[in-house]
């Protein structure tokens, strides 16, 4: 019993029951306003967690904290002869101006089971944050690593033939997918064109998740429909869009061609119109017409006397009560004189 004592110590040996803290920060040295950034706190010791550590609360100052979820990680290293075993927790910050994003100075203290707490302090980290040059329209700047951007138009017609005609319906879908952006930050693309009917879609925003199940990017889809309602022509415009490559440092354009549509005349009326026209409905309701008013003539030819009578009877009594009645005179004229 004392010689299996004595082993296990021997193996426990090595670990000093300690933990340290440390943070790091994944991002270039100046960053764009939305451009995100990283932010690891590993936690380390030499034996086990228990219990498992979790994200600090450290204030953020000229920044936000995201809630995007970003996988924990399992690390090792090796330091002064001890084998360290880490977690390290990520988070996202970003800052929606030009300022110092700030991490203040903070002291972290560490409690597991069978140890005793350790406080760590960890420094301050700061880091610019810049407009490049070049900026526009800041309510538009999209910042990403990566961008692409494809189109596809579809031609719905009313009848079989493949002529786009007035009364079909145009549909132009745009997809942007850009790395390392939220889909709030990508901007509207598709709008009407200026006298034509259009129908504009709810856009579809959704995340891109990475190989570990982490956000990696953002994707949006825009549907809108056009209506042409006369013949003529309908011109789809080019869709540009300015972006900053947060990658290379630099502006980078992103395209998709127009294209004009040739509208011919609406269609014919098909046969069903037809087949209305040439049934016995119209011909029967005009031989009903006609017999009802030889009907009515017959009667009024055998009753002309009693109508005439009824006619004369009427024009006396309408006569009669139009005609003024005269008053009796309410004074005398001619006053005897006393």
């Amino acid at each position: 019993m004392k010689r299996w004592l004595a082993l296990l110590l021997f193996v426990m040996l090595p670990a000093h029951a300690t933990m340290d803290i440390t943070r790091d920060i994944v991002a270039p040295k100046t960053i764009v306003p939305g451009q995100p950034v990283t932010v690891a706190v590993t936690f380390w010791t030499d034996s086990w967690f228990n219990p498992p550590p979790e994200w600090p609360e450290f204030a953020v100052q000229n920044g936000v904290l995201l809630n995007t979820p970003l996988p924990n990680q399992l690390l090792t290293r090796q330091q002064n002869g001890i084998s360290w075993s880490g977690i390290r927790l990520e988070r996202q910050l970003m800052a929606w101006d030009q300022s110092t994003l700030r991490l203040p100075a903070v002291d972290l203290t560490v409690t597991s089971s069978g140890q005793p707490p350790a406080t760590v302090h960890l420094d301050a980290i700061e880091l610019p944050v810049k407009w490049p040059k070049g900026v526009e329209q800041p309510d538009r700047f999209l910042p990403a690593r990566g961008l692409t951007l494809t189109q596809t138009i579809t031609q719905f017609h009313a009848g079989k033939d493949t002529t786009l005609r007035a009364g079909d319906a145009i549909e132009r879908v745009v997809t942007v997918k850009a790395r390392d952006v939220l889909p709030a930050q990508i901007p509207q693309l598709l709008y009407a064109i200026p006298g034509s009917d259009s129908q504009r879609l709810i856009p579809q925003n959704s995340f891109i998740k990475g190989g570990r199940g982490d956000i990696d990017g953002a994707m949006r889809v825009e549907r809108l429909r056009y209506m042409p309602t006369e013949a003529g022509t309908v011109t789809l415009p080019p869709v540009k869009l300015r972006w900053w490559d947060t990658e290379h440092q630099q502006w980078q354009l992103a395209e998709l061609k127009g294209q004009t549509l040739k509208i011919e005349n609406a269609r014919a009326a098909g046969k069903e119109s037809a087949l209305r026209g040439s049934s016995g409905e119209v011909n029967g309701s005009l031989i009903i017409g006609l017999l009802a008013l030889a009907l009515l003539a017959v009667i009024g030819w055998f009753s002309r006397h009693s109508l005439f009578q009824s006619a004369a009877w009427i024009t006396h009594r309408w006569q009669r009560f139009w005609q003024p009645v005269t008053l009796p005179g309410l004074a005398p004229v001619e006053r005897k004189k006393r």
